[in-house]
């Protein structure tokens, strides 16, 4: 009887349930992405759009609000206090980019709440401590480092935690990956004998959207990722054409795991960060539109969101996929 009352017995109460897998969104910082979707463990993120549209910057603003403290001497920052993870595939991420978002961040709390002393002045210097970039150059190293992650994130949760990771044009290698094609048979050798080329578009796209996975179920993680889009025709013309016709290039092992895409086109008329005389850059001016699973929308048909402000003007729609 004891050994059936023991197995009875329950593992954990409800509470330690609700506490264990349970856990506030993840905030990007970006008031209209934290607006439209609350980011939660498992979730990716798909930023799709042409060159020039900020998804990038995005991406760096993002890095930003993670890494910023949450409050130092007093002064509110408004950050998470976290690492942050940026893998970029197209070996443009802009060092320089990141210091002025941070910069003008830390000033900017500091002015609003009139709190700047000399021991302040190494916030910058910590939040950069916090903030991790990993190069590749290839599909083979984008799933090297994959490999390698865990470890990395293991020792980053237990030194102030990461909860997003943010990947820069997941379709950096597609042609190149298209373009490889399986060896020819030697003479005398049958095809079906042969060893399977490894790097093959369909098989790169599965085992990253596989480790990915494995990733975020290990480590709670949410990810926020860049795809560069491609155009159609009728995207190029006027009148009633359709302004957000794209194609969807990638394999579908990879659209598997996206559970939100936001397509971000530039407004007509706003050049993207032209510069001024002055030395200056205007702000940022495009448009989003939020495509989630309809299992995602609980019910809600359509959900539009307008916001204007300095820095960006935008305007985004909610639909299925």
């Amino acid at each position: 009887m004891a050994e059936y009352a023991s197995f009875l017995e329950p593992d954990e109460t409800a509470y330690d349930l609700f506490a264990r897998i349970v856990v506030d969104p993840t905030r990007t910082g970006i008031p209209f992405l934290d607006q439209a979707i609350f980011l939660r463990p498992g979730h990716v993120v798909e930023l799709v759009g042409p060159s020039g549209c900020g998804k990038s910057e995005i991406l760096i603003q993002a890095a930003a609000s993670c890494i910023l403290p949450k409050e130092v001497n007093g002064v509110l920052y408004g950050g998470r206090e976290e690492n942050s993870l940026l893998l970029d595939l197209d070996s443009k991420f802009d060092a320089l980019r990141l210091i002025q978002v941070l910069d003008a961040k830390i000033q900017a709390a500091q002015q609003a709440q009139q709190r700047h002393t000399p021991q302040d002045s190494h916030v910058l210097e910590d939040c950069l401590q916090r903030f991790h970039l990993m190069q590749c150059h290839s599909s083979f190293q984008l799933l090297a480092a994959l490999k390698v992650m865990k470890p990395v994130l293991t020792s980053l949760q237990s030194k102030g935690g990461v909860s997003l990771l943010l990947v820069d044009n997941v379709a950096a290698f597609y042609w190149v990956d298209k373009a490889i094609r399986p060896a020819a048979p030697a003479p005398g050798q049958n095809r079906h004998n042969m060893p399977e080329t490894t790097l093959t578009l369909q098989s790169v796209h599965a085992a990253v959207a596989a480790e990915l996975q494995a990733i975020m179920q290990h480590h709670r993680l949410a990810v926020l990722v860049t795809k560069h889009a491609v155009l159609s025709a009728s995207n190029q013309g006027a009148g009633g054409a359709d302004l957000w016709a794209h194609r969807e290039f990638l394999p579908q092992t990879w659209h598997d795991i996206v559970t939100h895409r936001m397509m971000l086109r530039c407004i007509p008329g706003f050049p993207y960060r032209a510069r001024l005389p002055t030395g200056q850059q205007q702000p940022y001016h495009f448009q989003a539109k939020l495509l989630v699973p309809l299992s995602l929308l609980l019910g809600s048909a359509c959900l539009v969101l307008r916001q204007s402000g300095r820095q960006h003007c935008w305007l985004g729609r909610l639909l299925p996929m």
